[in-house]
């Protein structure tokens, strides 16, 4: 890697799994720190003694902790406020420009790219058209040039970058479980952008990143467990439970989209037949737009023309977005019967059509959910909407960053 394409911060991310016991130790000592800046993060300006306080570390530790990341840039001291019996403990806050991270959401349609600095201001958008990939290698390198040209059109304006996230739909192995193989799209695209970056790229399920996304960003503070469904041209779930991401052991939870509850009998991509995807998607909508002959020349229609078309009250596209409907209704009912959790939230690209589904759907939950389960669950759409997604991927960095709960405690004891 010759000439990086813009500057970076390298070991700002906590990924490391120590070998030895004095790189453990050297490890929990950075885990301390990184759990000291997000403190920081979260309630500064904050004073040091305030800080041992919330995490229960002594005070001599934070201190010298605090010190670190002051000189490494990452924590800012700002002048204490003087009162009555004297002068104040000094504060510190969160620097926000010391870094940022970049966000890939590879939807199948478009994929959105977000670059954000460490406080979680947007600092740039790119979107493009996604174009039909014929291998990982190939999506990979589009993916590089993808990065390359966003990064490139900011390069003299963005704090150095310090990782990169990226989303993609279907399954995707966690490293810890892949003894025999990466998935090959994770593969490609980490070779290809490490080729341009030194520094570490997250790949992980679209669905799942959309959840980080929603702790993070979306209004749903107070929520502990609680189901997101990405309805783009698949549907994919996400699940939080005790705030932190069900990933599954090999990272595969969610696939709700290959449940048996579409369309009867009706085959599937991945071998099975009947699957909720072919129903309750972007792809089931033009699905059976085509079978009922809702074409333009010799175009289908997208999925934002056939919700217009049932804004018209066409009886075809009103029919579709009730099979739709329908089909939703089931999988929000399976998932508040399996998980019963706080609230189901709908999110991703095609929920700018939620006043066209919405309704129905909650009318065909009433009449097949158990009611006491229904009641208890709020099912809504997520503030967030289509952005979930692409903010999921730029949280992705960001809890490599703040937080530890993804390194395994034999790791480090």
């Amino acid at each position: 890697m010759a000439n990086p394409i813009v500057r970076t911060r390298k070991g700002l991310l906590l990924l490391e799994s120590p070998d030895s016991p004095a790189q453990r130790t050297a490890e929990k000592r950075r885990i301390r720190k990184h759990q000291v800046l997000n403190a920081i993060r979260l309630y500064g300006p904050i004073a040091r003694v305030d800080v041992a306080r919330k995490l229960g570390f002594n005070l001599p530790t934070v201190s010298g902790l605090v010190d670190e990341l002051v000189a490494e840039g990452l924590a800012l001291e700002s002048a204490p406020k003087k009162t009555a019996i004297g002068r104040r403990p000094i504060p510190v806050s969160l620097n926000p420009h010391a870094a940022c991270v970049l966000g890939v959401d590879l939807g199948k349609i478009v994929t959105i790219g977000l670059l954000m600095n460490l406080g979680g201001t947007v600092l740039g958008r790119m979107e493009s058209n996604t174009p039909s990939f014929s291998s990982p290698q190939e999506q990979g390198e589009w993916v590089r040039q993808f990065v390359r040209e966003f990064l490139q059109s900011h390069a003299e304006t963005i704090p150095p970058l310090a990782g990169v996230g990226v989303a993609l739909p279907g399954f995707i192995y966690r490293p810890e479980r892949a003894e025999r193989h990466l998935t090959p799209e994770v593969e490609a695209i980490q070779s290809r952008l490490h080729e341009d970056l030194d520094i570490p790229i997250i790949v992980d399920n679209d669905a799942q990143m959309m959840a980080l996304g929603t702790l993070w960003f979306g209004n749903e503070t107070d929520l502990k467990t609680f189901c997101i469904l990405n309805i783009g041209y698949g549907i994919g779930m996400g699940t939080v439970i005790d705030r932190a991401v069900y990933s599954g052991f090999y990272g595969h939870a969610g696939e709700i989209g290959h449940i048996p509850l579409g369309e009867p009998g009706l085959p599937c991509y991945c071998g099975g037949h009947s699957c909720l995807e072919n129903t309750a998607s972007g792809s089931g909508i033009e699905r059976m737009a085509r079978e009922m002959g809702l074409v333009h020349g010799n175009k289908v229609l997208s999925v934002f023309d056939i919700a217009d078309l049932a804004r018209q009250s066409d009886p075809k596209a009103l029919e579709i977005w009730q099979k739709f409907s329908q089909a939703l209704a089931r999988g929000i009912g399976t998932i508040i019967t399996l998980f019963n959790p706080e609230a189901v939230i709908l999110a991703g690209r095609f929920t700018r059509c939620a006043d066209v589904f919405f309704d129905a759907t909650m009318e065909h939950l009433r009449q097949t959910t158990f009611p006491a389960l229904l009641e208890e669950t709020t099912i809504k759409v997520s503030d967030l909407k289509e952005n979930a997604g692409p903010l999921g991927t730029c949280a992705s960095v960001l809890h490599h960053i703040f937080y530890a709960s993804h390194i395994p405690a034999e790791a480090v004891v």
